[in-house]
C-alpha cells in the first residue's frame, strides 16, 4: 500500500486551483520472516520442489521469490482464489503429490485441492476447516518440521513391520515342525509384542530439528 500526503495550494486569486506540493509518502507492505529462506532451503535440500502461488502482481511475486530463493519459474503470480485449486491440480498432473501450505480464506480451496492441506494456525478458521494439518505457530519452519515428524513416523512403522514379520517369519516355521515349545512360543510372541511397542515409545525422544536417524546412524 502506498499513500501520498499532500495539501492544496491558492492561486493568486484565493480559488483553490488544482496544484499539490507533496508532504511525504507512506508505504506499507508484508515482509518475508526471516526463517523463509531456512524453510525453503532445507525443503530444496530434501529434494522438494517449492513453488509460490499468490495473488500479487508479478514484481511483487518476484522480489519475494528472490528473497526466499525460490525459482522465478516456480512463480505464480496474480492467481485468483478459484485458481489456486486449479494450480495445485496442475501441479499433481502425472501422478505427483503437492503439499499447500496457507492461511487465508483465498487458500482454502487449493489447501483442500492439495493431497496435503496444511494450514496456519494464526491463520482464518476456513483455511483450518480445509486442512489436513493446522500447523500450531506461523513460522515457516513448522512446515519442514511437519515433514520430518511425518517421515520419522512412517519410519518407524517400518521398523516395526520389519522386525515383527521378520520375527514371525523365523519362529512359526519352528513351531510348526514342534521344535518350539507352546510355552515358548507364548513368551516368543510376547516378547514381539514388547518389543514393538518399545520401538514405538522410543520414537518419543525425537524432535524434529534435524532428520531422523535409526540409532542415530540411519537416517530415514
Amino acid at each position: 500500500m502506498l499513500v501520498a500526503l499532500a495539501d492544496d495550494a491558492s492561486d493568486s486569486d484565493g480559488d483553490q486551483a488544482p496544484d499539490y506540493r507533496l508532504l511525504g509518502v507512506v508505504a506499507d507492505a508484508d515482509t518475508v520472516k526471516d526463517s523463509a529462506r531456512k524453510a525453503v532451503s532445507a525443503l530444496r535440500e530434501r529434494g522438494v520442489d517449492v513453488w509460490m502461488i499468490t495473488g500479487d502482481n508479478e514484481r511483487t511475486a518476484g522480489a519475494v521469490a528472490e528473497t526466499v530463493s525460490i525459482d522465478p519459474a516456480n512463480v505464480m503470480a496474480s492467481v485468483l482464489p478459484d485458481q489456486k485449486a486449479d494450480a495445485v491440480d496442475d501441479l499433481q498432473s502425472g501422478g505427483r503429490r503437492a503439499m499447500m501450505v496457507g492461511d487465508g480464506v483465498n487458500d482454502a480451496p487449493a489447501l483442500a485441492t492439495a493431497y496435503v492441506g496444511c494450514a496456519i494456525g494464526s491463520g482464518t478458521d476456513v483455511a483450518i476447516e480445509a486442512a489436513d494439518v493446522t500447523l500450531m505457530r506461523d513460522d515457516p519452519v513448522d512446515v519442514l518440521k511437519a515433514i520430518r515428524v511425518s517421515a520419522g513416523t512412517l519410519s518407524k512403522i517400518k521398523q516395526n513391520l520389519f522386525w515383527a514379520l521378520g520375527y514371525n517369519t523365523a519362529m512359526i516355521p519352528l513351531a510348526s515342525l514342534g521344535l518350539l515349545q507352546p510355552v515358548l512360543a507364548a513368551a516368543a510372541m510376547a516378547v514381539s509384542s514388547v518389543s514393538v511397542l518399545t520401538n514405538s515409545l522410543l520414537f518419543r525422544r525425537y524432535t524434529p530439528d534435524e532428520e531422523y536417524r535409526l540409532l542415530g546412524l540411519f537416517e530415514r
